[in-house]
Formats: C-alpha cells, structure tokens, sequence
C-alpha cells in the first residue's frame, strides 16, 4: 500500500519534502551542537550565582569595609543594602520559590531568607531577596536577565538558509521530474497529430499517473495508426479493383452491341456492389450493437451445411448436435458462414466438425483445395492481404473474409488459427470459452 503510494506524483513530492526537511533540521541540529558559545543557563542560575557570591563575600568582609564592598557590588540590574526595616514586596510564585531554594541551599544560615516578587507578571521580570544579617536586613533588589533575546548569528542563518533553498531545490526537482514525461507526452502527441504514423513508443517513466497516461497513449497511437492503415489499404484495394470492371463497362459501352452489353453491364456491376458490400461490411460490423444470447452452434453449423448442399456444394457436418453457447449469434453465424464460403471457393469438397472438449468450443472448417503455403498462414487473415492464385479465382474478393471472421473471434474472446489439410487443403479452426465470451 505504501510502496503505490509513492508511485504517485502526491506521495513522490510528499516523500521528497519530507527527506528535505529532516536533512535540514539534522543540519540544524548539528550546527547549533556545534556551537563554541554555549546559550546562558535557564533561570534562576544567573541571578542565584551574583547574589550568592555576594552574600558570603558581605559575611566574611570586615565591618569597616562593609560600605565599600556594597558599592562594588551594585550593578545595572542587581542593587543591594543593608536596612533595619525594609519594606518587602508581596507577591509569591513558583520563579521566587525556586530562586529561593537554590539560595538556600548554597547559603550558610540562611533558613529564614525569602524571595519574593514585585510585579504581578508571571514569570517576575522583578525580584527582591531579603535576608538577616548581623541584627540588619541585607536586601537584593533585582531584574530578570534569564530571558536571552533570539541572536540571529551565522550558524542560525546558515541553516535557514539552507532549509529554505534545500525546500525549494527539492521541490523544484520534484516538479521537473513530473513535467519531463507530461513535456515528452505533450510532443508525441503533437508530432502523432502532423503525422498518424505508429512510431517508437513513448517511455514509461514519472509518477503512476504520468505512466498510465503515456501507457494510454501509446494503445491510443497503435489503434489509431492500424485504423488509417486499415482505411488506406481498403482503399487501395478498391480502387485496384474496381479499375477492371470499369474499364470493361466503358469499352462495353463503346463497342459493344446493345443486346449483349446488358448482361456483361450488370456482371460487372453486381462485381463492383460486392467489392463495395465486403468493404462496408468490415467497416461497420456493428459487433457492440448486437446482445448476447445463447446459441446453439452444431443445430447453426448444421443448418448452414444443409443449405449449402441444397445448392449443389459437397458439404457434410461431422460435429455434435448440441453445443451450447453464449455470444452474439449473427455474428457468429456470418463468421461460420465466411469460413464455409472461402473453404467452397477454393475446395470440391469440405467437412465441418465441431465439439467441446474441457470446457473449451473447436469448429473446424476443412477443404480439399490447393491451400495455402505456411510462410503465408498468418499473413492471410489481415485486412485486404490476398495471394495471387486467391485473386484469379474469386471474383470480386477484396480479403477480407477471414479478417471479418478473426475480428468476431476477438470480440467473443477466441481465436482463429490455419493449419495445413491433410493430405492437402486448408482447415481454418476457430476456439471459443464455453462459459462465455469476454466482455466486450
């Protein structure tokens, strides 16, 4: 689940912003450590070592230079004096307990000291120490200084210079990475669009969604190209063909008699309509049109044969008589019917057979014609491909019966297969799910 996560163009850039990010702050982490000025110490430190130092330099000073050494201990934010009465501030918090007890602790005799504070703010920005000393009170009177201001030094700069051009380089690349492909993408398709021609295809490289796109388009410029080479072909087949009977129908026009131009005129014509009818058949199968029903293909496949015979072809069904099946049933009859047309064609003699074996459906078209080399097998079954004896012997084919026969198979999820007759012909076998077709 994580790994196709991060497939994908959100958890790729959000995979790359995370790794940016923990290499900036182990940077971050690294610089601040090495730092050779450590920060100062956390509250109460700074105050608790002046006022310690100066209460037990007061107690081991001689009386008569008392006076002096409280003028050399005055300072900017820590002022001290000796009174009888002072007049003790009256607020109590957890700031003046904890600055009292490291006092305590590291004062001698000073189990009667007090701290307390002279604002109402918390944490105290002030503080006053009252404690005995020599029948007198010896009053601290002092401001926080604990609270260091943010210094903006170069290691600090360092780093967030670095995040912020380490995030921005990540990103950048994380995009670039996701635009290459869709840019690759983007010029295949405008190159496919001047020219509809199946080309290298494109690479499968990007995040998930950028891979199926370029997946997509690449069966999209396969279809699209077989299509048009498909079209031209017929085309070209057509025009080929047609030119013959035309040529005839103008010479017939022009030198021949009127009572035998008749019907030579409507031989070609009827000719040029099957040509025509072949083409637009293929074009326009209409497979996704018809639904699914169950057919009975050996009662098909033996009607077909009965009424081939009826007209004079030698024709016999060797098959089973009940072999159920779920697919589009004029499609599958004309499918029969082609096969059972081209075996005539060529053949004086032809056997159907059909059968399900292990749940799989085999109908099997076999003729005693001159058949097909094996070099051209599978050549025979793409649109419009015809051999050259083919030609001369059906007139008005344009080669696509097998190619109609081989797209219904497809779309029933079969297949059509040619193998050499034995002892010669041709047997055209096509195979077919008894469960059903695949969907579509």
């Amino acid at each position: 689940m994580l790994r196709r996560f991060f497939s994908t163009t959100l958890g790729q850039i959000v995979a790359i912003i995370a790794c940016s990010s923990i290499g900036t702050f182990a940077l971050f982490v690294a610089i601040i450590l090495n730092v050779s000025a450590p920060p100062g110490p956390p509250w109460p430190w700074p105050e608790a070592y002046r006022i310690i130092a100066t209460a037990n330099l007061m107690k081991n000073v001689r009386a008569a230079d008392r006076a002096a050494a409280l003028a050399a201990a005055q300072s900017k934010d820590l002022s001290l004096r000796v009174v009888d009465f002072p007049q003790p501030c009256e607020n109590v918090t957890l700031d003046t307990r904890e600055l009292e007890n490291v006092l305590r602790e590291h004062i001698e005799n000073a189990a009667t000291l007090m701290v307390l504070g002279c604002d109402r703010e918390s944490p105290v920005s002030r503080f006053q120490v009252l404690m005995p000393f020599d029948g007198q009170v010896l009053e601290f009177s002092g401001e926080r200084s604990s609270r260091m201001p943010l210094r903006f030094t170069f290691p600090f700069l360092t780093a967030l210079a670095f995040l912020c051009i380490g995030v921005v380089a990540m990103s950048a690349w994380a995009v670039w990475r996701v635009i290459r492909p869709l840019r690759r993408l983007s010029e295949k398709a405008d190159a496919f669009a001047h020219d509809v021609a199946v080309v290298e295809p494109l690479a499968l490289q990007g995040p998930l969604e950028v891979r199926r796109a370029a997946q997509a388009f690449n069966r999209m410029q396969e279809r699209i190209a077989g299509f048009v080479q498909s079209r031209t072909r017929m085309l070209a087949a057509i025009s080929h063909d047609l030119r013959t009977p035309l040529t005839r129908m103008r010479l017939q026009v022009e030198t021949g008699k009127e009572e035998t131009m008749r019907p030579r005129l409507l031989r070609d014509i009827t000719l040029m309509q099957t040509m025509v009818d072949s083409a637009l058949s293929f074009l326009s199968s209409g497979l996704d049109k018809e639904t699914q029903e169950w057919l009975d293909v050996g009662a098909l496949l033996s009607t077909l044969c009965d009424e081939y015979e009826e007209g004079g072809a030698r024709i016999r069904y060797d098959g089973q008589d009940a072999i159920r099946l779920y697919c589009r049933p004029n499609a599958m009859q004309r499918a029969c019917a082609n096969l059972i047309e081209n075996a005539l064609a060529y053949g004086e003699h032809v056997v159907v057979d059909a059968g399900n074996d292990n749940g799989e459906i085999s109908i099997t078209v076999c003729d005693d014609g001159p058949g097909i080399p094996a070099q051209h097998l599978q050549k025979v079954t793409e649109p419009f491909v015809r051999l050259d004896s083919a030609r001369a012997q059906r007139p008005g084919s344009v080669g696509l019966g097998l190619s109609i026969v081989a797209e219904i198979m497809n779309a029933h999820g079969g297949t059509l297969s040619l193998e050499k007759g034995r002892p010669a012909g041709l047997c055209a076998r096509i195979r077919l799910p008894a469960d059903g077709p695949a969907a579509g």
